[in-house]
């Protein structure tokens, strides 16, 4: 290999890397690699074809007309086209003329004719080991001899290609995967007679992954009272996610045998079995109890470690609610915890929330509560969806940590 084309590879593969160092989905290493062979090798059409079970996709990049890139977005993998063939067998595929591409694959002349596509070269998509995830098409708009140097390059592409598409592929797999348990983590709202109820839930995460150890549950009692409840594992990643559900499981069993209790009683029994289990998870929580309708109804609640539920009457007057500076689930499990009650106020608006809502780089966590109520003070005549959606507004542009939120408010009327 001469010096200039030495010095030609070395300029691609540079620019192939950079571009594909910044790549996260198949569709972005698909178009890393089109822009960076459009301008290095003049290539009229590039495509990432990578296995998906029984499947070959193809991400649509506008290089074809709408019919056939929309064909290719997702067929089954046992077709016979250049790309299928290429990442069934592992096999590489060169045809330097239209003739040799048509002769080879006559039940696709009209669409290569139709798009202009008359040379090209389809190489496998090969990982470690020679599994094989799916094949690179480069092809070009005239009759093309691809030389020795030449299929060094492409051959060094296809290996960047194939192992930054894999590292695409298993990113969205666990991506996929940490969404699919925090959803199930996180419950469908009941229906309650005579409350409204709303939550959020904002992940924030370095990796991305998008889960967390923020959770809440509404749970219904026999006697027609509801337990309320908001709770913040340490951490900001699947593992935080698959304890907070440990927690959460553990909570609820113990609700539903004991629904009698009071919320700290409930709290220091989930913190005894988490000790007996030599479950190191650290959380805070704050649990209220909504108790059956009458005259009057009571609230109780309990905090553990966690910033005090808000409570808004139907006038628009906000309180944060008074309570005993209990320690967090995991810290002194034997110590006594204690509920705190109050009158629930006809059209009243109860919100519990983790601390990432009130927290701020540079304020402290008092000055983002009284933010909070301030904010519920303004929008309490909202539906609850529409008032939910105006708090975290703040948060989702100023996030350094999980969020989530619970909102009741009666609906009875009158007495």
């Amino acid at each position: 290999m001469g010096t200039g084309a030495t010095d030609r590879r070395t300029g691609t593969l540079l620019a192939l890397a950079t571009a594909l160092a910044g790549t996260d989905s198949v569709e972005d290493v698909a178009l890393a690699v089109r822009d960076v062979l459009r301008k290095d090798l003049e290539a009229a059409y590039t495509a990432v074809s990578v296995i998906e079970g029984p499947w070959l996709t193809t991400p649509a990049l506008a290089q074809l007309d709408d019919d056939t890139e929309q064909r290719l977005l997702r067929l089954p993998l046992d077709l016979d086209t250049p790309a299928h063939r290429v990442a069934r067998t592992g096999r590489p595929l060169l045809v330097e003329d239209l003739q040799a591409l048509v002769t080879a694959f006559p039940h696709l002349a009209d669409r290569l004719r139709r798009n202009g596509l008359r040379s090209g070269v389809v190489l496998p998509l090969l990982i470690s080991g020679g599994f094989r995830t799916g094949a690179l098409t480069i092809a070009w708009d005239v009759d093309r001899t691809v030389g020795d140097d030449e299929a060094v390059l492409l051959t060094a592409v296809a290996d960047a290609t194939a192992q930054a598409a894999r590292r695409a592929q298993l990113y969205r797999e666990r991506r996929d995967v940490a969404h699919t348990l925090q959803a199930a983590m996180l419950p469908e709202l009941p229906v309650v007679p005579g409350l409204e109820l709303a939550s959020r839930y904002l992940p924030w995460s370095t990796t991305d992954e998008q889960v967390g150890g923020d959770w809440y549950d509404v749970i219904p009692l026999p006697d027609d009272g509801v337990l309320l409840l908001i709770g913040d594992v340490a951490g900001h990643d699947t593992e935080a996610a698959a304890r907070m559900g440990r927690v959460r499981s553990m909570f609820r069993a113990l609700a539903v045998d004991h629904p009698e209790e009071p919320p700290a009683a409930l709290v220091s029994r989930l913190d005894h079995v988490l000790d007996v289990l030599g479950d190191q998870t650290l959380a805070t929580m704050a649990v209220a109890r909504l108790e059956p309708p009458g005259a009057p109804r009571a609230l109780r609640w309990t905090t553990a470690g966690h910033p005090p539920p808000l409570l808004v009457d139907a006038r628009g007057r906000s309180s944060a609610l008074p309570h005993e500076p209990d320690l967090p689930l995991g810290v002194a499990p034997g110590r006594p915890r204690h509920d705190q009650e109050v009158p629930w106020p006809a059209g009243g608006t109860l919100v519990l929330y983790t601390d990432g809502l009130v927290e701020r780089r540079g304020r402290d966590v008092g000055e983002g509560i009284r933010v909070l109520r301030a904010g519920l003070e303004r929008t309490h005549t909202e539906p609850l969806e529409t008032l939910l959606g105006e708090l975290v507004t703040e948060h989702v542009a100023n996030s350094e940590d999980d969020c989530a939120v619970l909102a009741v408010r009666d609906v009875t009327g009158p007495a």
